[in-house]
């Protein structure tokens, strides 16, 4: 029998997704980044391999994503750090897979969560 909570859940976070600003969205991909690298360090912890791998795989797609979101139009120097600070962030992510490496993942984390702090400042 299926979830029937499992489908409300989802047409929540389609309505959310679907509803959000651009600016909402960036913030939250950066939130699920932040949550798949969250449960690969759980699942590290937990020898769970495969988890781990497919938590980081995501967190990877996710930073791509970001990557490829930013406005290279936009004059100055803030998109080429912007991008930068996604290219070392998915260098960590790739160590910490190869290596099934929490520091490499808490490297990433923080990186994240500074971006994301300065994404709600920027965008209130």
């Amino acid at each position: 029998m299926a979830n029937p909570y499992a489908s409300h859940k989802n047409d929540y976070l389609r309505n959310q997704v679907m509803s959000a600003s651009p600016n909402k969205l960036i913030e939250m991909l950066i939130e699920g980044a932040i949550k798949s690298i969250k449960k690969a360090e759980m699942a590290i912890g937990d020898k769970k391999i495969e988890a781990a791998n497919n938590e980081i795989v995501h967190a990877q797609d996710i930073v791509d994503e970001l990557k490829f979101s930013v406005n290279k139009e936009i004059e100055g120097d803030i998109p080429q750090q912007l991008i930068s600070t996604y290219d070392v962030v998915e260098q960590e992510l790739i160590q910490a897979n190869i290596h099934k490496d929490k520091n490499h993942l808490e490297i990433a984390l923080t990186m994240l969560n500074e971006l994301l702090d300065a994404w709600k400042q920027i965008t209130k």
